[in-house]
Parts: C-alpha cells; sequence; structure tokens
C-alpha cells in the first residue's frame, strides 16, 4: 500500500535519520521521507556546486542512511546533468545499487525526463520501487505554464510514476506559490490518476501555514522540506527539522 508521506531532503549521516525519528511515531497512515540527494556529478565525484555537495553523502555510504524501519520510506533524490540525460538509466540502476535492501524509491529532479527511459527502468526493476515525478518551475515553463499544457504532459508519464511533487523552490527555500499549487493539483486530482499529490517549497517549522490550507482537499498530501532546514553551515538542523515533523503530524491529524 502505498502511504503518504512527511519528507526531509538532505540526509548525509544515518545519525541525523535516527534522531528525527525520535518525534516520528509508528503509524499506519503516513511515513517519514528520508530523502537523499546523488546526482550525476556526485556519483562520478566530480566538482559540484559546494550548497549541494555539502547535502550529499558519499555514494558509498547511501546505504547506511536507508534503515530497515516500517516508519520511513527511503527515497533518492535523483539530479541527472543536462546534456548528459542518455546516462539516466545506467546512473539509476547503478545509484539502486549502492543503496542496498533498504532502498524504497526514487524522485527525479529533472524537466520531463525522457519517457522511454523510465519505461526502461520499469522493463529492468519492475513495479517495486517508487517513482516520484519532480515539477519544477522549468517543467512548468518547458509545458507552456497553462494548467492543461503541464497535465496533458504528465499523462505521458502517468503509467510509470507513483507521485507527482509539485516543487518551484528545488530545495532553495523559496516560499510555496500555494494558490498555483492548488490549481495544479486539482487539474490532476480530476483526471482520477491514481497517483499520489505532493508539494514543498519553503516549508519547514515556521511556515507549514503556507500548506495546511490545501490539507482540506487533499487530506493525503504529500509534503517535503529542505532549505528550511539547514542551519547556518549548511548542514541539516536537527532542532528544526524535529519541530517541522511535530508540527506536520499535527498538521495532518486534525
Amino acid at each position: 500500500m502505498r502511504r503518504p508521506y512527511i519528507g526531509i531532503t538532505g540526509f548525509t549521516r544515518p545519525e541525523e535519520v535516527l534522531s528525527v525519528l525520535e518525534v516520528f511515531p509508528k503509524i499506519k497512515d503516513r511515513q517519514l521521507m528520508v530523502g537523499v540527494l546523488v546526482s550525476y556529478k556526485s556519483l562520478r565525484r566530480l566538482p559540484t556546486n559546494p550548497r549541494w555537495a555539502r547535502q550529499m553523502p558519499s555514494p558509498e555510504t547511501i546505504k547506511d542512511l536507508f534503515l530497515d524501519d516500517e516508519r520511513v520510506l527511503n527515497v533518492l533524490h535523483y539530479c541527472p546533468e543536462e546534456g548528459q540525460e542518455s546516462s539516466m538509466l545506467g546512473d539509476m540502476l547503478k545509484i539502486q545499487a549502492l543503496a542496498g535492501p533498504n532502498f524504497h524509491g526514487f524522485q527525479i529532479n529533472f524537466a520531463w525526463p525522457e519517457v522511454r527511459l523510465l519505461e526502461e527502468y520499469r522493463k529492468i526493476v519492475g513495479e517495486g520501487p517508487r517513482i516520484v515525478l519532480q515539477i519544477s518551475k522549468k517543467a512548468i515553463e518547458q509545458a507552456g505554464e497553462e494548467t492543461e499544457n503541464v497535465v496533458e504532459k504528465l499523462s505521458l508519464y502517468r503509467e510509470l510514476i507513483d507521485d507527482v511533487l509539485l516543487d518551484q523552490s528545488r530545495g532553495r527555500g523559496q516560499p510555496l506559490a500555494r494558490e498555483e499549487a492548488r490549481r495544479f493539483l486539482l487539474a490532476i486530482k480530476e483526471k482520477g490518476w491514481d497517483l499520489g499529490l505532493g508539494v514543498a517549497g519553503g516549508l519547514g517549522p515556521d511556515s507549514l501555514y503556507l500548506v495546511e490550507p490545501l490539507v482540506a482537499d487533499f487530506p493525503e498530501l504529500n509534503i517535503d522540506a529542505q532549505g528550511q532546514l539547514r542551519d547556518s553551515e549548511n548542514d541539516l538542523d536537527l532542532e528544526r527539522a524535529k519541530t517541522y515533523l511535530i508540527k506536520a503530524l499535527k498538521m495532518f491529524s486534525h
């Protein structure tokens, strides 16, 4: 059964996961999404933007971050490289192997990846891994910005993915454009597709009010937080992360 999640992205050490799980109870209706970033460059140990390098673990340590715990959904947030899209399938298979037995799925952080590559991935690994497709600002622009154009583009992927995440912040902490997100979510929901729906963008312990008005219409909404949970050194701020989880759990329990 696919359960909705409350996400934190940017874990780099297993102690961080264990720490935030201290405030996450064993509940049947929602999981903690443990988001681990990996890119074309980090997989190959190539220099990358220091902002993101700080949030990406060494490839061989990914498996240590994915615990065997019914409370967690272990997701690799894969960022392909512009101009190197042909490597995507091979990268996904390699990363999945590195992630170990507790790997649960991918979030694809790329504007409209080739459908063919996702079809090949599914042929090789089957339906087991959960795939979240990020719909970024760039993806919306490439689709022509109109809601119906984005939904039409999304229709090409609906048999290959499990969830959609609207995220125009891309981990930079920019606030969620709530009403724009509502339009997209409603348009997708009206299609009746079997897709989980989610939002991200500037969410943290002090900004869940941005998303709370959406919960009534979308009680199984997935949410994810990243930029607002980092400290001044760009490390995961565990106290902020815990407070975010406690408040988010309360928000969804109403």
